[in-house]
């Protein structure tokens, strides 16, 4: 049977996409400086005696991964380039406990006086897992394009089609910004990829000018503002009713900054699949858009305290030796998902009677993995830019939101079984009590209530006025300089606020009994204002027996003074006692109440009645 050559990854030489100041995930140099690009000639040029060396984020490529998921065999460089050169392969692997190096066959010379396509393999008696190369210029020289591709047969490639569902509220300048460069770069270009893949934009806000982006590649569909779950479902129900049906849907967040090369190699992934890895989900990681080498998670999971958080440690990916174990095979863990800000399905796994569930946002992600355990593909250069979350801090998402679901999820599905979520909220309830973040409290308490009250109120939209009112119950910041009268120390302020030092002894001992100064002499009560952050940090010997605190953002340069009031406190432990035991005496029945309206609430018929579709 005739082999064809196919290409797996490209190489990326670019200042597109923000990466201008992050290029050694493309590429280092020996001197640090970063080649010449050259518009006229769309070209970039190595000078002569320089060096570069491509075991980056980018543009390494982790043989072990394509051979263990796909059907290939070999791996070949291709370069577009012209000038005079020496290139030598190399890579890494794990040999007791160690990282090595492998040099890969000899250093080629070559001459190219015009425009050339030169072409090298890599051995299949490789030692390395992640593999790569280096150009050393004895001349100028001009790279016009490079690519890593295999040989397979024409036969043994699958038919792939993927439909992208991106939901959006109000956030134009980010879709919009997607569109143009999917655009530009991959449906209107020579990519076999771009001709595949077609990209479902649910319009949550309906602010998107239908009529300006609808083409054969790209549909609008304006929707009320079912929050995210509900934006996401309807974009799998228009896809799986289209006329050109997908074998695979991406579901990816709207606020994000999308590399088109990650979706060419879920393309390629795809297409060369091995049968037993098939119904695997492609989890795309998710990097943090202020510090753009820095990986927040590309696959997490449930802790058995309730909190959710990345299988693997931060990866900084403008290091080496991250790159190659951001590559490495972790142990899988319980309850593993994938964010929806980067993740592909595999159709054949759907089930349109278990679609997500009406949750508005968060935790409709974990949930629908977690149910379907699934299991997970990563690869270095399949990722997407978002903000990080620690910046975007909201109690009313974090403590109400999360919490709610969370007790949700567990009981119409059955998942995180062996996780006591109230337990993390009770934890989370003393821990805001101490901070005198009353609002807080209120929020933890309404998670609790909201869900013993019944899953009645998921049955209509209902999202956005519960966010609306739990919002209204956030604390308002203001902006830092409004709080001068306080003689604060800025530099501190900004530079210093996660600093803490430890309560030991008597003070330990005297702030959790009396929760920070709660109960007890007010004489003892301390009038310095204390400074701690706003967010889940925790600072104790800050906050220990204050009268005030300021909860500082130092990123947004904004605060909100917190006053201590034993009426607040007084009553929030009245409510919380009633509350617990409510959960007590009902907790099972209710759960059962959850657990026979997902029969219902995760159907094909309830969620188009929903959608109004």
């Amino acid at each position: 049977m005739k082999k064809i050559k196919f290409k797996l990854q490209n190489l990326i030489f670019t200042e597109k996409y923000g990466l201008d100041e992050h290029w050694w995930m493309q590429y280092r140099t020996r001197n640090g400086r970063r080649m010449i690009h050259d518009n006229k000639k769309s070209c970039h040029i190595l000078s002569a005696n320089e060096t570069i060396d491509c075991f980056t984020y980018l543009n390494s490529i982790t043989i072990r991964k394509w051979r263990k998921y796909t059907q290939i065999d070999d791996v070949t460089l291709n370069l577009k380039v012209k000038g005079t050169f020496d290139i030598q392969l190399f890579g890494h692997y794990r040999e007791s406990g160690d990282i090595k190096k492998e040099w890969i066959g000899e250093k080629q010379r070559f001459y190219c006086p015009e425009i050339t396509e030169i072409s090298i393999s890599y051995p299949k008696n490789l030692n390395s897992e992640v593999a790569a190369f280096y150009l050393a210029a004895l001349s100028d020289v001009e790279i016009y394009e490079g690519y890593y591709s295999t040989f397979v047969d024409r036969d043994a490639i699958r038919n792939v089609e993927i439909s992208i569902a991106s939901t959006t509220f109000r956030k134009e300048e980010y879709i919009e910004n997607n569109i143009h460069v999917l655009e530009r770069e991959l449906f209107y270009s020579d990519e076999q990829a771009g001709q595949h893949i077609t990209l479902r934009i649910v319009d949550n806000g309906r602010t998107l000018d239908q009529e300006k982006y609808e083409s054969e590649y790209i549909h609008i569909y304006p929707n009320q503002n079912v929050g995210g779950a509900g934006g996401f479902t309807r974009g799998i129900l228009e896809s799986m009713s289209a006329e050109k049906k997908p074998t695979h849907i991406i579901l990816m967040d709207d606020d994000v900054k999308i590399l088109p090369e990650s979706l060419i190699r879920t393309y390629t992934l795809l297409s060369l699949i091995k049968p037993e890895y098939d119904t695997h989900f492609i989890s795309g990681a998710m990097l943090f858009m202020e510090h753009m080498n820095i990986q927040h998670e590309d696959v997490g999971y449930v802790h058995k305290d309730g909190s959710f958080g990345p299988r693997k440690p931060g990866m900084q990916l403008h290091l080496w030796d991250h790159v190659f174990m951001n590559e490495e095979e972790y142990e899988p863990m319980p309850d593993s998902y994938a964010g929806w800000w980067y993740c592909c399905i595999p159709v054949k796994t759907m089930d349109m009677s278990d679609l997500p569930i009406p949750l508005f946002i968060r935790g409709d992600d974990v949930e629908y993995s977690v149910k379907q355990h699934a299991q997970f593909i990563t690869l270095n250069g399949i990722c997407i830019w978002h903000k990080g979350f620690a910046n975007k801090y909201n109690a009313a998402l974090e403590l109400y939101l999360v919490h709610r679901n969370s007790f949700i999820t567990q009981a119409m599905s059955g998942i995180c079984e062996d996780i006591d979520f109230m337990e993390r909220i009770d934890a989370f309830f003393w821990k805001e009590l101490k901070r005198l973040s009353y609002q807080s409290c209120e929020l933890l308490l309404d998670a609790v209530e909201d869900y013993l009250n019944g899953p009645e109120f998921m049955m209509t939209p209902q999202g956005e006025r519960i966010m609306k009112e739990q919002g209204a119950k956030n604390e308002k910041m203001h902006d830092i300089r409004d709080f001068r009268e306080l003689n604060l120390d800025m530099g501190y302020v900004f530079d210093g606020i996660y600093d803490e030092a430890e309560l030991r002894g008597f003070k330990k001992f005297w702030y959790n009994l009396t929760c920070n100064g709660h109960i007890g002499p007010n004489w003892l009560l301390k009038k310095e204002i204390g400074v701690i952050p706003y967010d889940w940090f925790e600072a104790p010997a800050k906050q220990y027996m204050k009268k005030e605190l300021l909860a500082v953002n130092p990123v947004e340069k904004t605060a909100y003074l917190r006053v201590r009031s034993r009426k607040r406190y007084l009553e929030l432990i009245k409510r919380r006692k009633k509350l617990m035991k409510r959960y007590k005496t009902q907790g099972k029945q209710i759960a059962e109440q959850y657990r026979k309206a997902s029969e219902t609430l995760k159907g094909e018929k309830f969620w188009k009645e929903y959608l109004g579709m």
